[in-house]
């Protein structure tokens, strides 16, 4: 029993002789293991142009360069980054760039300069700029091809064809309606009234729906086509909260919200996924109204003026520009209650290859080809 008993106490030895080496040999393992080198940024540069903000057109060179503070170590290198994305390096001075803005869409970049100092550390300044178009818009002619009756009581705020049948959402507070007109006649066949608090903006079609926008409330209704029930609601993710004009584009809706940019949104769960900002040669086209996509481009109606603008939603571009001034008389123009009856008002019919354009109260319905 004595020797059974000390092989047993000698086994209990070594098994703990191992286990104490083993842990030593972790703990020696672990801290072999190499440091992870911090990156310390600091505030070691200062913009000296261009101005933030400033506005270039599209092709511009923009002259970039800094100023390295006082109290940082020298610089080794530059970077320049342009909305996410590295776009040159330098090594030496003067820390200058030269940016060709051939940047695809319009409205505003960010850049980021980046250096890289003597002592490891780091230093970043950024800012923006806005590119407007290169591009002159073409000034469109039209023919009037048919003329059909206009409820004048109807404030128009949106416009669509489907189906043979027009769609009118109609504005102001205890007037907005939506309504379902036979085009041949101007007489609604079918309505729907908003509640008094709301004031009734752009509609659109999408999949068996309608998207009814209200101004100031912050609420877009989606609407049965069919029966005219309401069967949800969102909060439009423009960025003043309000809906002006609305259209569908592919499967995205494409919402105004009287500035120069169109939020893009996505139909099944009503978030922003995109935002298209609108420039001609002269600088931001804003006011967009009513809305309309046909063929590929964005008809907007801008609004108190009797023109459409004809945008190129890849780069918001502005492409033509549609001049409806003369399409009333000025004896109809005289008829008109308040200064802002104006044009608005665009529907298209894809099937027959069909324009339609009205105004707020207007008496008349337009069928219009443009040249």
């Amino acid at each position: 029993m004595k020797i059974q008993s000390l092989i047993f106490f000698l086994s209990l030895a070594i098994l703990s002789a191992c286990n104490g080496n083993s842990a030593d040999k972790s703990i020696a393992k672990t801290s072999n293991q190499p440091e992870v080198k911090v990156i310390e940024f600091i505030r070691s540069l200062k913009l000296k142009q261009p101005q933030r903000g400033k506005l270039y057109t599209k092709g511009d060179t923009i002259e970039i360069s800094i100023k390295k503070r006082n109290n940082s170590k020298e610089i080794d290198s530059l970077q320049l980054i342009v909305d996410g994305k590295l776009s040159q390096t330098i090594f030496s001075k003067p820390w200058h760039f030269s940016h060709i803005s051939n940047e695809k869409k319009m409205g505003k970049h960010n850049f980021q300069i980046l250096a890289y100092h003597e002592d490891g550390k780091r230093g970043n300044v950024s800012s923006y700029y806005n590119i407007k178009s290169n591009i002159t818009p073409k000034e469109l002619t039209y023919k009037i091809i048919n003329t059909f009756p206009h409820n004048k009581k109807s404030y128009t705020q949106g416009l669509f064809f489907h189906d043979g049948y027009l769609y009118e959402g109609t504005g102001q507070y205890g007037e907005s309606t939506l309504l379902k007109v036979d085009i041949k006649t101007g007489k609604s066949i079918f309505d729907r009234q908003l509640e008094p608090n709301y004031f009734g903006e752009g509609i659109t079609y999408y999949k068996g729906n309608i998207i009814e926008l209200t101004w100031r409330s912050e609420k877009a209704f989606v609407i049965s086509a069919e029966d005219f029930s309401q069967k949800d609601f969102f909060r439009p993710p423009t960025a003043n909260g309000e809906g002006w004009g609305i259209t569908t584009m592919n499967n995205q809706l494409v919402i105004s919200d009287g500035s120069n940019k169109l939020t893009l949104i996505d139909p099944t769960n009503y978030s922003k996924t995109q935002e298209i900002e609108v420039y001609d040669e002269k600088g931001e086209v804003d006011s967009l109204n009513e809305l309309e996509y046909i063929k590929g481009r964005i008809y907007a109606n801008v609004w108190l003026t009797d023109k459409i603008v004809v945008i190129n939603p890849a780069t918001g571009q502005v492409e033509g520009n549609l001049n409806l001034a003369d399409i009333i008389s000025p004896a109809e123009k005289r008829q008109l209650r308040d200064g802002d009856d104006v044009l608005n008002g665009i529907a298209y019919d894809s099937i027959n290859n069909r324009l339609f354009v009205t105004g707020k109260r207007w008496s008349k319905l337009l069928e219009i080809k443009i040249d």
